[in-house]
């Protein structure tokens, strides 16, 4: 997925008042990208060392307690494989899938003044129930918890996989995450800091070609762990998002 540049928009907000603890006002709409790494053994192909950057829509609203909740909306992942052998393609209607989901925020006191940024994104289960599933991830499609996640008539989420010798095979997959964020409020526009994986799970339950259709060996990787909040103009869609992102990794 190539991007061209774009700089940010910024719609200016004011901070807070001592009153609300010198906290600045975060509500609004916001560009959150987000890093993550992982290594994966894939049958035939072999090990590969896999960078994600997530580009998402986000709002942070005050609630009535004067807290703060941020929703978010993925709007498009780019996936860069160590080797060039292989290639991870997510179709349109996999992304549109993804759930918006909101969550609260914890902004506290940091050393030297700072503002710390703490967000617990929430376990995120793809292709399958989590809840049906009581904790444990799905090994064949025609468990209970499996259901068509993308509305593509094949059981939990299709990706496909770009192999020279193949060309694109279509895998059936579950796949469960959770992801936490921790950063600093740098100023009323600009969040930075890293993100952590807990929780990284994915099996195969089904392939077009049967030679693909067994499960990787999925690590969190090392490395490629950064997020950035920037605010952005009220109103903006994913399709500003992707904008946005052209150029950036």
């Amino acid at each position: 997925m190539k991007f061209r540049h774009l700089t940010v928009l910024f719609a200016f907000t004011v901070w807070a008042s001592p009153a609300e603890a010198n906290t600045p006002d975060l509500s609004g709409t916001w560009y959150l990208r987000i890093r993550t790494a992982t290594d994966a053994k894939v049958p035939i192909i072999g090990n590969t060392h896999i960078r994600s950057t997530t580009h998402l829509l986000a709002t942070i609203a005050r609630t009535s307690s004067g807290e703060f909740n941020q929703t978010q909306q993925t709007c498009a992942v780019d996936n860069r494989p160590s080797r060039s052998i292989t290639r991870t393609v997510l179709p349109k209607a996999f992304i549109d899938h993804l759930p918006v989901k909101t969550y609260p925020i914890e902004l506290s006191p940091g050393p030297d003044g700072t503002l710390k940024y703490d967000a617990d994104l929430v376990q995120q289960y793809v292709g399958y129930d989590g809840a049906k599933a009581n904790g444990t991830i799905p090994t064949k499609a025609k468990d209970p918890a499996v259901f068509d996640w993308d509305e593509d008539g094949k059981p939990g989420a299709s990706i496909l996989i770009d192999i020279p010798i193949f060309g694109h095979v279509r895998i059936y997959m579950v796949q469960t995450n959770h992801t936490f964020l921790k950063g600093t409020v740098e100023d009323e526009n600009t969040i930075k800091g890293t993100t952590h994986q807990r929780i990284l799970a994915q099996r195969t339950i089904g392939a077009d070609n049967r030679l693909l259709a067994t499960s990787p060996k999925l690590s969190i990787g090392q490395g490629h762990n950064h997020f950035e909040l920037m605010r952005t103009e009220p109103g903006s869609t994913c399709a500003d998002i992707i904008r946005l992102a052209e150029g950036t990794f």
